[in-house]
């Protein structure tokens, strides 16, 4: 029997039973076992740092090396693994990451050392994806503000069924689905479901594939212009950077409403912000914002026509299970030697392992 050693870095979520519970499931019968260090940092419950070196991390990485001194393997969701902690892992072999992208991991600095830095895109997706209709509804048909009225001022807002106030169902509106990955495709089919006509932009997926799954593609401005609820699930990338703002909303219609479960910072939100205390647009879904937590000045307080989540969509316990799962699978493909792992953020170093 072979033996491995471990490091598993859990968190709140992500916890360390089940990262080891899925490595341990991957792993039977193959003549390999265990032997583990752990470490859980504070995440959900912490918000995620940020530094010249890597994203959306929790804790340091002073206590993150203590446990990886003797690792083999090191799994983690959202603890640091900097250029200190791969230095220290003298025998490190490969990272594991159960999250969608690995940006709290120094991939350079793995790469240097020729270590496979694996992760678990898509493991959220579906989750994402109902989220992001249930902030639809929310949003849209006034099940947050009728809720608060009742429940928190014991007030019966009747007025909220007059003809300006209520909603189109999503059988009768036009959705915009600003990219078209693993959970903009989700929420399209969702929508689809529902009998909404669906627009879709993302120049990145062709035309033809758009139509087969029954949706239209278009540019940007087109599906701004037309759309009765926009969307967003692409990538945030220096293209993507910002790229609602003060032109982009005004391209709008006055009645219709955002949704971004994606990233904060694919929106301007100072002309966001505008856009809704003017009335410009008619609402907005946010789970997601320009920092978080938000700021106790933030003018999102100030507006009655969004409703706002604290970056909740991807929290399923299925999300947790997928994450953990699909990363042991890539962990084993690459120990084993059987297979060579399909989510590689450093593939480049895989022939050389």
């Amino acid at each position: 029997m072979r033996r491995m050693r471990v490091s598993v870095l859990g968190d709140l979520f992500m916890t360390n039973d089940l990262l080891r519970t899925a490595l341990e499931r991957v792993f039977q019968g193959s003549g390999i076992c265990f032997e583990y260090e752990f470490l859980t940092d504070g995440w959900p419950a912490e918000p995620v740092q940020q530094n010249e070196e890597v994203m959306e991390f929790v804790g340091s990485d002073d206590e993150v090396v203590t446990r990886v001194v003797e690792a083999e393997i090191i799994l983690t969701h959202t603890a640091p693994i900097t250029r200190k902690v791969i230095d220290a892992a003298k025998h490190l072999r490969v990272v594991g990451a159960a999250r969608g992208g690995p940006v709290n991991i120094n991939t350079q600095a793995c790469t240097e050392r020729g270590i496979p830095v694996l992760y678990a895109p898509g493991r959220n997706s579906g989750a994402v994806a109902e989220f992001t209709i249930g902030l639809i509804l929310a949003v849209t048909r006034n099940i947050v503000r009728s809720h608060i009225s009742l429940v928190q001022e014991k007030r019966w807002r009747g007025d909220l069924y007059v003809h300006e106030s209520v909603g189109l169902e999503l059988g009768s509106a036009v959705v915009g689905i600003v990219g078209f990955g693993a959970i903009g495709s989700k929420v399209a089919h969702l929508c689809r479901c529902f009998g909404s006509r669906t627009l879709v932009y993302d120049p990145y997926v062709s035309q033809r594939e758009v139509k087969e799954l029954g949706h239209e593609a278009v540019q940007l401005d087109e599906l701004l212009e037309n759309s009765d609820i926009v969307t967003l699930h692409t990538r945030l990338t220096p293209e993507t950077k910002g790229m609602l703002g003060e032109r982009e909303f005004a391209l709008m219609k006055e009645s219709a409403f955002l949704i971004n479960t994606a990233r904060g910072e694919l929106v301007q939100h100072e002309h966001l912000y505008a856009a809704l205390a003017k009335k410009r647009i008619a609402g907005a879904g946010l789970d997601i914002f320009e920092a978080e937590p938000l700021p106790a000045n933030s003018p999102l307080y100030q507006l009655d026509n969004m409703v706002a989540t604290s970056h909740l969509a991807g929290a399923s316990i299925q999300a947790a299970e997928i994450g953990a799962m699909r990363m042991a699978d890539e962990i084993f493909k690459f120990v084993s030697g059987t297979e060579t792992p399909a989510y590689c953020a450093n593939p480049q170093v895989l022939g050389h392992s």
